[in-house]
Parts: structure tokens; C-alpha cells; sequence
């Protein structure tokens, strides 16, 4: 059964409020991180901390029944999300960001954004929104 517009906008405005302050706090410490130059114990922790909640809000997303509709935007923010994922955990062990890494996350993050502003388009969340931001 589709759960009903009005969760799904929660569910997603949740996802996306939790997930933005999460990478603003990231892209806050990271700001001057070099590609392949090592990544402080804090960047580390920010970053996992970021890829354990992408994971839990993709499998969330992957849960749901989305409202009619939605179910193509849903189907790509999960991917994108998932995207972004690998790319930091891949720099996670590795200890360090890569040029591919960086581009990566970039292009994920891009979708994401652009799967928010499709579903923003189709009612399914408020304009006033805050979502990932790059």
C-alpha cells in the first residue's frame, strides 16, 4: 500500500533536513582538504558518521511505497545517494580523497539535488525546504 502524500513529504523533509545538516557540518571541516591529502580524524568521523545516515535513509527510501507519481525521482535520489556512499567510503579507507572520489560525490550530490527539486516541482515537498546542499 502507498502511504499517503502528506507522510511522504515528512518522511522526506526529514531525510533531507537531517542529511543537509549533516553535510554542512562535513563540508564545514573539510573545506580545505586536498585530493590525496590525508584526512584528519575528525573529517574521518564526519564522514562516516554521514555515510552510516545515507545508507539508513536509502534503505528508508528503498522501504517505502511512494505516493504515485514520485516513484522515478525516489528511484534516482536512492541511487545518487547510494553514489555518493561508495565514493566516501572508498575515500574513507583510502584516507584520503581522490580527484575520481571528489568528482563523484560532486555528480551525486548534483542529482540529489536535482531529484529534491523534482519532487519540490510535483508538490511532494514545500519550496521552502532546506535539502543537501554541494
Amino acid at each position: 500500500e502507498r502511504i499517503s502524500r502528506e507522510e511522504f513529504g515528512q518522511r522526506l523533509q526529514s531525510i533531507a533536513q537531517e542529511g543537509g545538516e549533516r553535510w554542512e557540518r562535513l563540508a564545514q571541516r573539510a573545506k580545505d582538504v586536498k585530493p590525496d591529502q590525508p584526512l584528519a580524524a575528525d573529517v574521518k568521523q564526519l564522514m562516516k558518521e554521514l555515510v552510516d545516515f545515507q545508507r539508513q535513509a536509502a534503505d528508508e527510501l528503498a522501504e517505502l511505497n511512494p505516493p504515485e507519481g514520485a516513484e522515478e525521482e525516489v528511484e534516482m535520489l536512492i541511487e545518487a545517494v547510494r553514489h555518493r556512499t561508495e565514493a566516501f567510503e572508498q575515500a574513507i579507507e583510502a584516507g584520503r580523497f581522490t580527484r575520481g572520489n571528489s568528482d563523484q560525490i560532486t555528480e551525486s550530490g548534483d542529482r540529489i539535488d536535482e531529484a529534491f527539486e523534482q519532487l519540490r516541482k510535483e508538490g511532494f515537498l514545500t519550496e521552502a525546504d532546506e535539502h543537501e546542499e554541494e
